[in-house]
């Protein structure tokens, strides 16, 4: 732990990976030769929307806990909306403090981000990052408070259909996900948009939270998206700290996310499943 106090890089890299774990767009894009879009998935699939549910997560580096979360799922309408709240814990807190909100809406026909906002919480400054979605496609603002620089301005996200971190995991989960099957989206967590390329790697049974589930296993991969200024072509390139993840689902009605690892510089992270209740939906 010595090791990681102070290091501004290593902590921004767990709060990607917090929100990542837990949460498991038509615009004029400029395509020229991006051929990794021929891979997307053009729609959401078939399967049920998952039912209301309320979860506690735990979040750390290689099996030692440093923050939790809860989550509430709902639908009103046409609508999809979860809240999370969360934080670190013990000795982690010690080192680095962190409190955070999250909250999205996402509309069910695509499973498309409405909007979100996120708060975050350190000892000597705050991150408020919000999107919204336009019709000319996502916008994004995103302020540090202090910051001599006064508030930041709006940004459009050039690269989609991009989805919030919620809606991506969504769109993933209501896929057919027989074995061997792939899915690629556009996730955009608030800072810049990545490339999810998910393969279904089987089927299996895990244990998580003193339970045992039988459980969908989805290997995935991200790669950045980098939008050249001049000739406005898109182009991926490899994520400097992350090597590869693996997501475990249980199979049945719910589909709810277990547990999921992702490997770093060091190690790797993980968020995982806690206590679930679920809820008929109105």
């Amino acid at each position: 732990m010595g090791s990681y106090k102070g290091s501004r890089g290593h902590r921004a890299l767990f709060v990607k990976y917090f929100w990542f774990c837990l949460l498991l767009a038509g615009t004029t894009w400029c395509h020229g030769q991006e051929g990794w879009r021929s891979r997307l998935t053009p729609a959401q699939g078939p399967f049920p929307m998952a039912p209301p549910f309320q979860g506690e997560f735990r979040f750390g580096w290689s099996n030692i806990a440093a923050a939790r979360a809860r989550a509430n799922f709902t639908q009103e309408d046409d609508r999809l909306q979860m809240k999370v709240a969360g934080g670190t814990f013990g000795a982690v807190r010690l080192l680095w403090q962190l409190d955070a909100t999250y909250e999205s809406t996402i509309l069910t026909e695509e499973l498309r981000t409405d909007w979100f906002f996120q708060i975050e919480h350190y000892a000597s400054r705050t991150i408020f990052t919000q999107a919204i979605y336009q019709n000319d496609g996502l916008w994004r603002q995103r302020d540090v408070v202090p910051d001599p620089k006064g508030p930041a301005k709006w940004k459009r996200i050039k690269v989609g259909p991009s989805r919030g971190l919620v809606a991506t995991m969504l769109f993933i989960r209501s896929q057919a996900l027989e074995p061997n099957d792939r899915v690629a989206v556009i996730a955009f967590p608030g800072d810049d948009s990545y490339l999810v390329d998910v393969r279904v790697a089987g089927r299996e049974l895990l244990s998580v939270a003193g339970k045992s589930y039988p459980a969908i296993k989805l290997d995935f991969e991200i790669q950045k998206i980098v939008r050249d200024k001049v000739s406005k072509v898109s182009d991926l390139e490899p994520h400097k700290k992350f090597r590869s993840g693996r997501v475990w689902i249980s199979d049945d009605a719910t589909r709810m996310a277990l547990r999921i690892e992702v490997n770093i510089f060091i190690g790797y992270v993980f968020g995982e499943l806690v206590n679930l209740k679920t809820s008929v939906a109105r």
